[in-house]
């Protein structure tokens, strides 16, 4: 359900596949001690292996226990690949909201390459990815087909406050996260592909005929306050946990505080996840902490849990 005008890029040629030299396995070992500070590992890691100098090189690797090919050219898959995921802690929450419940469903909005997706699956009955842009989609297809996933449904369609075609930007370099329907989000990296479906939220899930919605995902590129206009009687029918992205661009999307919880349920709570528990100098707790949000404060960008009071 892509829009007609939407430009696909033509896919990569898939590039060597890379000898794991000692070196590199030295880097991986190095970039997965959790108890050492992110800002550390990440600074020596780009020393010795660049995550923005492109490399035209695959790699196979076990990724929680499932398998997973990526590509050096990748921005996330140089994360999966040195630190095994990209925003760890991100997906260490997300499994904890679903724990509990032994038929958890999950909704997965932005789903891109898949990392949430491909997680989420082995925690829950049933995923719900969306992703429009065929050429990460396509990514997520290939994961699901590698690792022979039943529980995984992908939607072709972004969702929103209304069924409309919305021009698209597309990430240029390797940083496939940054696509968004914004002109201005993210305006160096990317550039206009042609329009892609949007779907209001609301009757698109309604038409899926869930029984319930354990956890849902939002990462979308600063079209947050869309996605959220089209779901609010999800939210207030299903009454799940939300894990959102509030970047810069999603703040400026709205007045203020009052208008961005009034898309909320009543009783719903918001907290920013913090995913760096510093403890020491160079050392870490590896897990995450709720604090505090502060919507005046976004900083460079920012995940949120939105939840009822109480769970």
């Amino acid at each position: 359900m892509e829009g007609k005008n939407a430009r696909r890029p033509p896919p990569m040629s898939p590039g060597p596949l890379l000898k794991d030299s000692l070196k590199l396995r030295l880097l991986r070992w190095f970039g997965r001690r959790e108890w050492i500070r992110y800002g550390v590992r990440f600074a020596v890691l780009r020393r010795f292996w660049d995550p923005y100098t492109p490399r035209v090189q695959t790699f196979e690797l076990n990724f929680f226990s499932l398998q997973y090919q990526g590509d050096f050219e990748c921005y996330l898959d140089w994360y999966v690949y040195f630190f095994g995921a990209y925003e760890k802690e991100e997906l260490y929450l997300l499994r904890d909201l679903a724990q509990g419940c032994s038929d958890a469903v999950f909704v997965d909005i932005g789903a891109n390459i898949g990392q949430h997706s491909l997680y989420m699956a082995q925690h829950c009955h049933k995923v719900h990815a969306f992703e429009p842009y065929a050429e990460v989609r396509q990514r997520l297809e290939s994961g699901i087909a590698l690792n022979q996933l039943a529980n995984i449904e992908i939607h072709p369609v972004a969702l929103g406050a209304q069924d409309e075609q919305l021009d698209f930007y597309a990430p240029k370099g390797g940083n496939t996260g940054t696509g968004s329907f914004l002109a201005t989000h993210e305006a160096e990296n990317n550039e206009l592909v042609g329009q892609l479906q949007v779907v209001n939220g609301d009757a698109y899930v309604e038409s899926l005929g869930l029984e319930h919605i354990d956890a849902v995902k939002i990462d979308v590129e600063g079209f947050e306050k869309n996605v959220l206009l089209g779901l609010q009687q999800t939210l207030a029918k299903y009454r799940p946990s939300v894990l959102m992205e509030f970047s810069p661009s999603t703040q400026e999307s709205f007045a203020g505080i009052d208008e961005f919880r009034s898309l909320l349920p009543d009783d719903y709570e918001i907290a920013t996840v913090n995913p760096h528990n510093k403890v020491l100098g160079i050392f870490s707790s590896p897990s995450y902490k709720l604090i505090d949000f502060d919507f005046d404060h976004p900083g460079s960008g920012l995940n949120i849990l939105l939840r009822p009071r109480g769970n």
